[in-house]
C-alpha cells in the first residue's frame, strides 16, 4: 500500500500535507493497533486510499470495542501518552497542546514541520467494525475496510448533510470511493442498523441539495482542493442514486 514517507521504492503522496500525515502514520505501531482493532478512518484515510482526490488534514482512528477503548484511554492519559501507540524504534511524535479524553474520544495534536495535525481516536459506539484484511493498510497502519468507510460516511452524512461548514465532504468522499452497487447496499444496510430509514432519506437530501444549489459543488471542490472537473465529481455523486431505487 502507498505511503508518503520516502523509503526506497515507496510511493510518495503528491500533496505536501498528506506527506506530513504519512510521517505520523509511519511512527505508529501498526501491528499493535491492528491487534486492538484501532483503525485509521475518516476522510483522510479515504482520500489517501482512493488517489488523493482531495486534501484532508486530520488523522482519525476508530475503535468499536468498549474494553479496548477504555484501555487505550487509560494508557494514553497516563505518563506514556502518545508513546502508547507509537513504535519503540520510531522518532517520537511531537505533541502540540494537551491530550484530552472523554467518553467519545481521545484527542490531541501532533506537530510536523511546524504544522499541527489533529490526532483523534474515536469510540465508535453505533456499529461494530470489521477486521481489516491485508489490503486494508496505509503506511503500516490498519484502516477501516471499504464497507466500514462507506458506512461511516453514510452516518456522517446523516449527521451533517445540511451543515454548510462541512462543504458536503461526506457525500463527496462516499462518491469518490466509487463503491460498487453491492458494496453501497451493504454499507446502507449496516448504517441503517444505527440510524434506520434516515440513512437513505438523508443521502437523497444531500444529493438533491448538491444538484439544486447553483455553484455549491464548485465551492466545495475549491475549499477542499478536490481534483478533477465538476462534471466528473457530479457523475460519481449521481451514481450514488442507484442505491435509492
Amino acid at each position: 500500500m502507498p505511503c508518503g514517507w520516502h523509503s526506497g521504492a515507496t510511493l510518495l503522496f503528491e500533496r505536501p500535507h498528506h506527506r506530513r500525515v504519512a510521517r505520523v502514520l509511519q511512527a505508529l505501531d501498526g501491528p499493535r493497533l491492528r491487534e486492538r482493532g484501532c483503525l485509521f478512518g475518516g476522510g483522510t484515510a479515504i482520500a489517501l486510499r482512493f488517489g488523493e482526490y482531495r486534501e484532508s488534514v486530520d488523522i482519525d482512528f476508530l475503535v468499536s470495542d468498549l474494553a479496548v477503548y477504555r484501555q487505550l484511554r487509560q494508557e494514553m492519559t497516563g505518563i506514556d501518552g502518545l508513546a502508547t501507540v507509537t513504535r519503540a524504534d520510531a522518532v517520537p511524535l511531537t505533541q502540540a497542546g494537551e491530550l484530552r479524553a472523554d467518553q467519545y474520544g481521545i484527542r490531541t495534536r501532533v506537530q510536523v514541520d511546524d504544522q499541527p495535525i489533529k490526532f483523534e481516536i474515536v469510540f465508535e459506539a453505533r456499529m461494530g467494525l470489521q477486521v481489516p484484511g491485508k489490503a486494508d493498510e496505509l503506511c503500516g497502519v490498519p484502516t477501516l475496510t471499504p464497507l466500514d468507510m462507506a458506512a461511516s460516511k453514510l452516518l456522517a452524512n446523516s449527521d451533517c448533510w445540511a451543515d454548510d461548514g462541512v462543504f458536503s465532504r461526506d457525500l463527496i468522499d462516499l462518491a469518490m470511493m466509487k463503491p460498487s452497487l453491492a458494496l453501497l447496499r451493504d454499507a446502507v444496510a449496516k448504517a441503517e442498523g444505527a440510524y434506520g430509514a434516515a440513512v437513505r432519506r438523508d443521502l437523497q437530501r444531500a444529493i438533491e441539495r448538491m444538484r439544486e444549489r447553483t455553484g455549491w459543488l464548485e465551492r466545495c471542490m475549491q475549499v477542499m482542493g478536490v481534483a478533477g472537473t465538476q462534471a466528473q465529481v457530479w457523475q460519481q455523486i449521481r451514481a450514488l442514486r442507484r442505491v435509492l431505487t
